[in-house]
């Protein structure tokens, strides 16, 4: 009797334990971060070493960003800021070609950015009208 009371106390134990859930798996096990980085030119610094975040989910769709860009002052950083937010991608036509638009905060028209997708390798940042920025400065930021 007693025998089959323990068999029976590790039968429902053993039935318990299996009824527990499992432990959950990542919420994105295939999210993706792409990094751009560079040093961008300021006006009134030696130059803006700039990183570009972007986050994919499992389907390649645009999540979130983290924009850091460090104001140097010669070699040393002067001083530096950190952005999140939402991005998009969209794409228009120029001609016969379709460029590839990453937007930073796309609900706010005073805080978005546009960096054009000019190569595999590169994004570079355009002028608020979402045209390239004419000069001979460098507004590229390479992938890593």
């Amino acid at each position: 009797m007693q025998a089959r009371m323990i068999a029976a106390g590790l039968g429902a134990a053993l039935l318990l334990g299996a009824c527990q859930s499992q432990p959950k798996e990542p919420v994105n096990p295939t999210a993706q971060q792409t990094i751009y980085s560079g040093m961008l030119p300021c006006a009134d610094c030696s130059g803006i070493r700039t990183t570009l975040t972007l986050y994919r989910d499992q389907y390649d769709n645009p999540t979130r960003f983290q924009l850091r860009e460090e104001y140097m002052n010669g070699s040393k950083v002067a001083t530096s800021a950190t952005e999140r937010g939402d991005w998009a991608m969209s794409t228009r036509m120029d001609g016969n070609t379709e460029l590839e638009i990453y937007t930073i905060n796309p609900g706010d028209p005073d805080a978005d950015r546009q960096f054009l997708r000019d190569a595999v390798n590169a994004v570079e940042l355009l002028d608020s009208n979402g045209e390239p920025i004419e000069s001979n400065m460098n507004y590229r930021l390479l992938r890593k």
